[in-house]
């Protein structure tokens, strides 16, 4: 249901919303899980992410900085 949803709420969104935000919201999926998971109580993802956070992260700022 999970991937259901996701996938309906981003075609969502590509209909309503410019693609540049469309995009960031799409590279954020990863680490909207890792907060998920966080939040559950299922602990912290391994050190090795942290890197592609930080990519994700660069990468939403690049692309939402010119709205």
């Amino acid at each position: 249901f999970a991937t259901a949803f996701a996938a309906s709420a981003m075609q969502l969104a590509a209909q309503r919303l410019p693609a540049s935000k469309v995009m960031a919201y799409t590279y954020a999926t990863p680490a909207w899980i890792i907060l998920w998971e966080l939040g559950l109580g299922h602990g912290f993802a391994l050190l090795a992410v942290l890197p592609g956070i930080a990519v994700i992260a660069l990468a939403l700022i690049l692309l939402l900085r010119a709205d």
